[in-house]
């Protein structure tokens, strides 16, 4: 079973270096020397094979009900040529070497270790986002020198050295993507758990932007080139009133598995939100947690600076200082005050002129009546960020952007607003290579798939 790939390899060819080495031997000269690209080739090829097989022996450890049919299922999903648009037809499949009975009772009865599922995909896929082509990008461009970094950070304090590497650990750090895409179901009347959920691209009566049907949330690893794969390392069925407390548990999960697994070292990863996502919300949620958030927000959010003060001043204290206001466009009675820092990058391929602003140490207005606060226990932190305002000249398309775009950032040290602009661009790979909810993505089969046990064919 485990053998699966070496099963497709076709009969050994033999090339004209090694029957001309064979020759000079078996007629007594000295063989020929191997060649040592030909050599460096095979064993990068054993190297894959040697990788896929354990990936495969641990995979199939994780199959604690039906393994070998649940096995041969996924086997099959990810070698069909075709859509998977039908259960039955993936009994057809030749990976898949059993009934079309087992192919249902695997559905039925299988079961999978979930923990251990999440701990060998965020263990394993991360490191393989890039490829080949973006480490070679990232070796290029990362021209740090850490060792000689450590020894200039010798003599600081603690916390400050601390700010120092994550503010240098671009190229190192880890990027992940969550996002929640609907799957409408709205002709299933029993499926459990159904909502109405957001889908502006299926409108079933042509006047409705909900429809009955699931939300799965997926966290996938992101690279450093955009490309249009990303890799899944966990996925949740989720609700609305429940998923800023969803988020914050996979958050957590998330960091916990990859300190298990030693992956990204010691640097916080950068997790990625599209706005719908609430920034106080998360950011009260995982104070404390080694993770960097970027998230998108909304047109008309507002944040603060820290109150002015002065000796002998009378009163109560300020909560509050100048605001930023997160505008759809440049106007005067908008008007913000003075980023602490501007980066302008003229003439990218895409954008055009790119500039960014940042104010840094604001902080949102929170209410202890509503949403996340609303059982809060104590006085209300102060939650201080960064916002970034993005502008760009045009579109990848040409069309001139509607407005700016608005991002909060807060982590355990300030980063570059070149990175973080750069980063949220990234989580757009997530977008092209999640599952959909069309049926022509072939996802339709997938509505038998209980809770979070899914089973994903790249479109």
């Amino acid at each position: 079973m485990l053998d699966t790939l070496s099963r497709s390899a076709g009969p050994r060819q033999t090339t004209p270096e090694a029957g001309g080495a064979l020759v000079a031997a078996l007629a007594g000269g000295a063989p020929r020397p191997p060649d040592a690209a030909q050599v460096a080739d095979a064993a990068g090829r054993y190297r894959a094979y040697r990788a896929l097989r354990e990936f495969r022996a641990r995979l199939h450890e994780c199959l604690t009900g039906r393994p070998d049919a649940s096995f041969e299922l996924a086997d099959a999903i990810l070698c069909a040529d075709h859509a998977v648009t039908s259960l039955v037809q993936l009994s057809l499949v030749p990976e898949f070497r059993r009934g079309h009975g087992a192919l249902y009772d695997a559905l039925a009865a299988g079961r999978i270790e979930e923990e251990a599922f999440a701990a060998l995909l965020t263990a394993t896929l991360p490191p393989l986002v890039d490829g080949d082509e973006g480490r070679a990008w990232v070796a290029e461009h990362d021209v740090i020198d850490y060792g000689l970094l450590e020894a200039a950070l010798a003599g600081v304090p603690a916390e400050a050295a601390g700010q120092v590497r994550e503010a240098c650990a671009r190229w190192t750090r880890l990027r992940f993507a969550v996002d929640a895409t609907p799957y409408p179901r709205p002709d299933a009347e029993c499926s459990p758990g159904r909502g109405h959920v957001h889908h502006d691209a299926c409108r079933c009566d042509g006047t409705r932007k909900t429809v009955p049907g699931w939300e799965y949330q997926f966290t996938a690893a992101i690279g450093h080139l955009r490309t249009a794969w990303a890799a899944l390392v966990d996925v949740e069925r989720t609700m609305p009133a429940t998923r800023t407390r969803q988020t914050v548990r996979q958050v957590r999960n998330l960091v916990r598995r990859l300190a298990a697994a030693g992956n990204g070292g010691a640097r916080a990863p950068l997790v990625v939100f599209d706005a719908g996502y609430s920034a106080a919300a998360l950011t009260a949620g995982l104070a404390g947690c080694p993770v960097h958030l970027l998230v998108r927000l909304a047109a008309g959010s507002v944040f603060y600076g820290d109150p002015v003060t002065w000796p002998g001043k009378n009163g109560r204290p300020g909560k509050h200082g100048t605001p930023v206001t997160c505008h759809k466009a440049d106007a005067a009675d908008q008007a913000n005050p003075e980023p602490d820092e501007s980066l302008t990058l003229p003439g990218t391929p895409l954008y055009g002129t790119v500039q960014v602003d940042a104010w840094r140490g604001v902080h949102p207005q929170i209410h202890g009546d509503r949403g996340w606060f609303a059982d809060w226990d104590g006085k209300l932190p102060v939650l201080r960020g960064t916002v970034l305002r993005v502008t760009v000249q045009h579109l990848p398309d040409g069309r001139k952007p509607p407005k700016p775009m608005w991002l909060w950032h807060a982590g355990p040290a300030p980063l570059s607003p070149d990175e973080l602009w750069r980063a949220y661009l990234a989580r757009f790979d997530e977008e092209t290579s999640k599952p959909q909810c069309c049926h022509s993505r072939g996802s339709s089969a997938l509505s038998l798939v209980p809770s979070r046990s899914v089973f994903v064919k790249a479109a």
